[in-house]
């Protein structure tokens, strides 16, 4: 063996077995990363976003999220790699232009728990492309009345009235087709999708209302574009919180609503995330002027189907049936905390009855409700055939819920390595 040949295969070795200074640090031009554990409390498995409090965190890991942040999650024992970088989306719920949460997708079984990494730079500036799952948009086709939201399995908007629609996909397309759908004639099937449901003069699904002495109030509609007249002084008005990759949010507000005598105000948000075919509700009641004796009930609720089924189970009220032959049936679900709510009595309204769903929180002067609940839909025409049991077995991921915790503040072990090339 030559001697040029030796030398080589040494220093070979000599590299082969220096320690590397950078240990488990993955993003060697990151300064800061900030380390939690993700758990699953629940017996079962879960795929679901872990949300991060940025205020909390921010106290933990100063500058947190940073102008640029990579989530990693730690790779189990005997993995392929050290770490699995996944999308990761901070959302600023307010609009003040700071970042209020932090989410990205996780997968647990029952009971186990894994290291996430979050790397952060205060000075590094950069867009990460994730494949985009998830959209909301204050549009449908050309309606500017309307916001909608959705994932690849389904679609849901809403016009006013603080209910929702809902937008079903054909069978093998999936896909984000809200705003495309818009703009195609509503009483085909296309392969962008189907609008489905016919919610008319009732709750639809999960329509907001107020109830005081036997008489409900429900919030007014917006006058669609098309319809080419003007809107009434007092209508929702919308925005886009987050457009995704991974949580879809959309807001709608209406100020000044006129309750008999009272005044109120309501806000509520409407998020989606990837890969689920269900909607998150939150709904805030405020109280703006309402005398001290009034005191109202808040409730929501599904409207009643011609040949309808209804099913009653712990926290979730399911209604199913058929509006017409092509759509075929549709099934709905509204998904609750029975400690913080109950089934109520049917709301008849113009065009049906509306199964309903009660909070035990009420609004009165100088007391406003904060309430959190989900409604899913399950259409025949999306290729469901149980749609009683599709809604049932949602409920589980509905409650799916990821725990964080061990939240702590990690720097680089190779400073002089920090805002240059990681190689």
């Amino acid at each position: 063996m030559s001697p040029v040949r030796l030398v080589c295969i040494i220093s070979a070795v000599c590299l082969a077995q220096k320690p590397d200074p950078s240990g488990d640090w993955a993003l060697p031009n990151f300064a800061y990363r900030l380390s939690v554990d993700v758990t699953n409390p629940g017996a079962g498995p879960i795929q679901a976003l872990a949300a991060l409090p940025v205020q909390r965190m921010a106290q933990i890991a100063p500058g947190f999220p940073g102008k640029l942040s990579i989530a990693t999650l730690v790779e189990r024992e005997g993995g392929k790699y050290p770490g699995v970088p996944v999308a990761s989306q901070a959302i600023d719920l307010d609009g003040d232009g700071y970042a209020d949460e932090f989410v990205f997708p996780v997968s647990l079984k029952g009971g186990e728990q894994r290291k996430a990494h979050i790397y952060y730079s205060v000075a590094l500036d950069d867009t990460i492309v994730y494949p985009k799952r998830v959209h909301a948009q204050h549009a449908y086709g050309y309606n500017r009345q309307t916001v909608a939201w959705e994932s690849e399995q389904i679609g849901y908007r809403t016009y006013g009235g603080f209910f929702i629609d809902v937008m079903a996909r054909s069978p093998g397309h999936p896909g984000l087709f809200n705003n495309l759908a818009g703009y195609f004639a509503y009483h085909k099937s296309w392969a962008t999708g189907r609008d489905v449901f016919h919610i008319g003069d009732t709750l639809g699904l999960g329509g907001l209302f107020l109830r005081r002495d036997g008489v409900a109030y429900r919030p007014p509609l917006n006058m669609p574009d098309y319809a080419h007249k003007p809107q009434a002084e007092v209508v929702p008005r919308y925005r886009v919180v987050a457009d995704g990759p991974i949580r879809a949010i959309a807001e709608v507000r209406l100020d000044r609503w006129a309750v008999g005598e009272d005044e109120v105000d309501l806000l509520a948000r409407y998020s989606i995330d990837a890969g689920e075919a269900f909607t998150r509700c939150w709904i805030q009641v405020l109280p703006r002027r309402v005398a001290a004796d009034h005191v109202y009930e808040v409730g929501v609720g599904i409207r009643e189907l011609p040949q309808l089924k209804s099913e009653r189970d712990s926290g979730v009220l399911v209604v199913s049936g058929e509006q017409e032959a092509r759509a075929g049936r549709l099934g709905f679900a509204l998904y609750f905390d029975p400690a913080r709510a109950g089934f109520g009595t049917p709301l008849v309204t113009g065009e049906a009855a509306n199964q309903t769903v009660v909070f035990r929180e009420k609004v009165g002067g100088g007391r406003a409700v904060v309430e959190e609940y989900a409604v899913g839909a399950a259409p025949a025409f999306s290729g469901y055939t149980d749609l009683e049991g599709q809604l049932r077995r949602q409920k589980a991921f509905v409650e799916a819920k990821v725990k964080v915790s061990g939240a702590k503040l990690e720097q680089t072990p190779q400073p002089e390595r920090v805002d240059k090339e990681a190689n």
